[in-house]
């Protein structure tokens, strides 16, 4: 070891008298850049330590600041990207949601979803009869379900309690639609 003060002394002026430290740094840096090298500047080179410094000195004075506005600016924007992730996640409507449930079926704005074709045999006359609610036989449960769900989205209330009654007890879609069914009681009473 060279002629200055032991890794205690350093220890003990870098942390209670910092600028003594900066003054014995500074003179080691030109008088004996060995023992500068192998003493004083891990000192300055370990950021925990210049972090944790509150005195000024050469290199390591502003590292609790740095460290105190980037804790705040990461506490910040974790604040805002959860602000974010509430505001838009609580903004969907039902009707959205509806038309998400429905987006991937074919729902037409008319009282036709399937059309069924009258042979001539059976009629004496082609033609094509819609789908509606004096002929149900051709709609399925989900179909009925899908066009309720529709109809509500669109507060028609009778229309879509109808197609929501045309769904069996059997039918998988059962226990939802009379979900539904209570559901338009309640926006019919409030007038949503």
């Amino acid at each position: 070891m060279a002629g200055g003060p032991s890794k205690q002394e350093l220890e003990m002026y870098w942390q209670n008298s910092r600028q003594y430290f900066d003054e014995l740094a500074r003179h080691y840096q030109t008088a004996d850049p060995e023992y500068y090298r192998e003493f004083i500047k891990p000192f300055y080179n370990n950021p925990f330590r210049s972090a944790g410094s509150g005195n000024t000195g050469r290199t390591g004075g502003g590292g609790g600041k740095v460290m105190v506005i980037a804790v705040f600016l990461l506490v910040l924007i974790g604040a805002l990207s959860a602000g974010l992730f509430f505001i838009l996640g609580s903004s969907e409507t039902v009707i959205e949601k509806v038309e998400e449930i429905t987006s991937d079926k074919n729902v037409s704005e008319q009282k036709t979803t399937k059309e069924k074709k009258i042979t001539r045999e059976e009629s004496g006359v082609t033609e094509e009869s819609p789908v509606t609610e004096e002929n149900p036989e051709v709609l399925s449960a989900e179909d009925n379900y899908i066009i309720g769900a529709k109809y509500i989205a669109e507060k028609k209330y009778d229309k879509a309690a109808w197609h929501l009654k045309q769904i069996k007890k059997e039918d998988k879609r059962y226990k939802e639609a009379q979900q539904l069914l209570e559901s338009i009681k309640y926006l019919k009473k409030y007038n949503k």
